[in-house]
This record gives C-alpha cells, sequence and structure tokens, in this order.
C-alpha cells in the first residue's frame, strides 16, 4: 500500500496542476479588477431579469391563453432594436458608456416597479404587460451596444474572446437560475414578487458602475479626440468584411427562425408535458445550464479559426435539437434536449459574437456591434408573432418543426460559404503562384 501512495500523490499533484492551469485559463479575464465587478453587477441583476422574463410570459399566458398574444409581447420586447439599436451603436461610440448605462438601468428598475404594483394590486392586464415589454425593449436598444462595447474595453486584445466567452457565461448563469427561482417563486407567491426582486436587483448593477475605474479609451465619450466614423463607415464595414457579413447572415436567419422557441414554451410546459410553471422554469433552467457550460468552454478553448467552423456547426446542432424537443413529450427528455439546446445556441451567438468584435476596429465598434444586435434581435419580432400565429394554427409542436429546419439549412449554407470561399481562396492563391 505504501509503494502505491507515491504513485497516487503524483497524479493527485498531476491532476491538481491541470485543473489549476485550466481554471486559471478560463477565467483569465477575472484579473481586470474592472471585469470582476462589472461581472458581478451584471450577474445579480440579470439573473432576477431572467426571473421577471418567466414570470411575465406565464403572466401573459395565465392571463390570455393565447399564443399569439404571447408572439406579440416578445415582439414587443424585442422590435425597439430594429428601430433604435442603430441609434444606440451610434450613441456607445460618441458618448460616456458608463452613464449610458447608468440611466438605462434606471429606466429598467421604473419598468420593474410599475410592473410590480400593477400585479400585486391586481390590476395588472395582458395589455399593461405588452406595453412595459416594448418599454424595456426601447430601454434594452440603448444599453446592450454600451455593455458590448464597455466590456470587450476593458480587457488587452489577447483577452477579448475570453471576456465575451465570460460575459456570455454570467448572462447564462442567470438564464439558469433566475427561471429556476421564478418556477418556485411564482407557484408559492405569485408573479408580483418576481418583479419586486427584478426592482431592487438593478441596485447591484448600479453600484458596480459606479465602482469602475474607467479611462476615457474605455468609457468613450471623447467627442473632442478626433473626427468620428460616420454611420455609413459601419455599414461600409461590415459588407467588406467577409467573415462579419458571413456571421450577420447567419444572424438573420436565426433572429427570424431560432430564437422563438422561447415564445411557445409555455404551451410547451402546460399543453404537451402536461406541466405548470414550475416545469416551465426547469426547461429554461436546462437551456441555461447548458448556455454556461457552452460559455466556459469557449472561454477555455475557443480560437478565432475554430469559431468560423464552430458556429456553423452549433447552428445544425441547435436546429436538430429543437426539431427533436418538438417531438418529445416526455419531461425529462425534454428537459435534456433544453440542455443540448442550450449549449448549442450559445456557442453559435457567443461564438459569432467573438468572430465580430475581433474583426472589428475599436472605433467603429459600437456601429458595427449595432448592426450585429439589431438584426440579431431587432427582427426577432416579426418571427415571435410568426411562430404564435402558426402555433395557433398548426399546433406549437408543427411551428417549432418548421422553425427550426430552416435554422438547420441556415448552418449548412453557412458551413457550405465557409468551404467554397476556402476552396476559392487557394485556387486564387495557386494562380497567382504560377
Amino acid at each position: 500500500m505504501n509503494i502505491a501512495n507515491p504513485g497516487v500523490t503524483a497524479i493527485l499533484k498531476l491532476l491538481s496542476s491541470t485543473l489549476d492551469k485550466e481554471v486559471r485559463q478560463t477565467f483569465r479575464s477575472l484579473k481586470y479588477r474592472n471585469i470582476r465587478i462589472f461581472l458581478c453587477g451584471q450577474m445579480l441583476s440579470l439573473s432576477c431579469t431572467w426571473m421577471q422574463m418567466v414570470a411575465m410570459s406565464w403572466l401573459v399566458y395565465r392571463l390570455t391563453k393565447d399564443p399569439i398574444f404571447l408572439g406579440l409581447v416578445e415582439g414587443a420586447n424585442l422590435l425597439p432594436m430594429l428601430l433604435f439599436g442603430l441609434a444606440g451603436g451610434s450613441i456607445a461610440d460618441r458618448f460616456d458608456r458608463r452613464r449610458v448605462m447608468i440611466t438605462t438601468q434606471v429606466l429598467a428598475m421604473f419598468q420593474a416597479t410599475v410592473l410590480a404594483v400593477l400585479t400585486l394590486t391586481g390590476t395588472v392586464t395582458a395589455w399593461h404587460c405588452l406595453i412595459l415589454a416594448a418599454f424595456l425593449g426601447t430601454v434594452n436598444a440603448f444599453e446592450v451596444p454600451s455593455r458590448q462595447t464597455l466590456l470587450v474595453n476593458m480587457v488587452a486584445r489577447e483577452d477579448l474572446v475570453n471576456a465575451v466567452s465570460l460575459g456570455s457565461s454570467i448572462f447564462n448563469v442567470a438564464r439558469s437560475v433566475g427561471p429556476a427561482l421564478a418556477g418556485i417563486i411564482v407557484a408559492m407567491q405569485g408573479e408580483g414578487i418576481c418583479f419586486v426582486i427584478n426592482a431592487v436587483s438593478y441596485s447591484f448593477a448600479l453600484i458596480a458602475l459606479c465602482m469602475l475605474k474607467l479611462t476615457t479609451d474605455q468609457s468613450g465619450g471623447g467627442e473632442n479626440q478626433g473626427e468620428k466614423p460616420g454611420f455609413r463607415d459601419g455599414i461600409d464595414f461590415v459588407i467588406g468584411h467577409e467573415t462579419v457579413l458571413r456571421i450577420i447572415c447567419l444572424a438573420v436567419a436565426i433572429s427570424l427562425f431560432g430564437l422563438q422557441f422561447s415564445v411557445i414554451l409555455p404551451i410547451f410546459a402546460s399543453e404537451i408535458l402536461g406541466g405548470g410553471v414550475e416545469t416551465l422554469g426547469l426547461l429554461r433552467a436546462a437551456n441555461g445550464f447548458g448556455a454556461l457550460l457552452a460559455a466556459l468552454t469557449l472561454a477555455s478553448r475557443a480560437q478565432g479559426k475554430l469559431l468560423r467552423t464552430g458556429v456553423g456547426a452549433a447552428c445544425v446542432v441547435y436546429g436538430l435539437s429543437l426539431i427533436l424537443f418538438s417531438f418529445s413529450t416526455v419531461t425529462w427528455m425534454s428537459t435534456l434536449i433544453m440542455l443540448v439546446t442550450g449549449f448549442a445556441l450559445v456557442t453559435m451567438l457567443s461564438g459569432g459574437n467573438s468572430l465580430v468584435q475581433l474583426s472589428v476596429p475599436d472605433q467603429l465598434r459600437g456601429r458595427v456591434m449595432s448592426i450585429y444586435m439589431t438584426l440579431l434581435l431587432g427582427l426577432a419580432p416579426a418571427g415571435s408573432v410568426f411562430i404564435g400565429w402558426l402555433a395557433a394554427r398548426v399546433g406549437a409542436p408543427t411551428a417549432l418543426a418548421i422553425n427550426a429546419t430552416i435554422v438547420t439549412l441556415a448552418g449548412c449554407v453557412y458551413l457550405l460559404s465557409l468551404f467554397v470561399f476556402k476552396k476559392a481562396s487557394a485556387t486564387k492563391d495557386g494562380i497567382n503562384s504560377l
């Protein structure tokens, strides 16, 4: 026994060393003080935001039992990104991003407070939810570009992909924790308490933003530091950069047909799986946990070359997993599939985000990211209304299967375009070398 001890000790030391190295590699962006503070504030606030989203979707479904209205509320939350997202990107490039974020957090707190008061007093209607969803969507249209730009400007370029992936990790921790808590709280106390908790949670994000120590280059707002690029420069960059253009074309397909499963998820939880809000929370939590695993994997391993192929492969897997989900009638199977969809979705979205961030120059970052986010989120309302309308006519499973098939085909086209471009480049290089 004693003879084996040195070998066992050596193995344990090797495992410990490997694990330590892996952890440091995965979380290397946390060496920046600003990143640590920013992500902590975001995690607390976003967890409660996801709690509110689940509670609101259940509230709307409980009040209306109408999949079309569910689609309208989801659309109202995302439509402002299409209308104001480009303006939000311009503001992110021209003004102090921290001040923009502080303003938007205060407005989001106001929205949650109004929703809480209406719900707790028993006066809330589905139309109130629709209007407040549109209000929050407008706030987010200005918040998202500033948040995206502020995050990546707080790290060195070599840590950019890691920072984006860790930001995605925080977002998906929230997607996992928030819905699970919402399922419990709504079942025990009702939707109103979730809205109260979310309103209070914005104070953590505000405190974190006030604690950041930022340079002018990091926070923006240097109007007098030289000529600022125009909006047209952002469009010209997108059109002329093949990687960015390919990612944005894929984002259009995902926006119209790939993000809408959450709209009809309450129908699956209630009518297909025979559960209640607890089942809805479980499905969303599983999706969020899978997304978290993907984000951590990207933070540890992702590189530009791998991301190009990985984004397309993840799109195909995402579409196929949604098709499987549409046929499932067993809760444990649906939960497992939701975990896979979360992993594939974040690999696709976070990977695409990183590729765009790596490609764009700093002076155009806000504008280019706003174009990307506007198309990714801004077109989703049309898809939300479409899937709600389709679900009302052919049923939720068939509607989801149709959308998922289109997503799968979009992923295949993306991968084919990579192969064709690579082959064309190789042929051109061969001709030039003759």
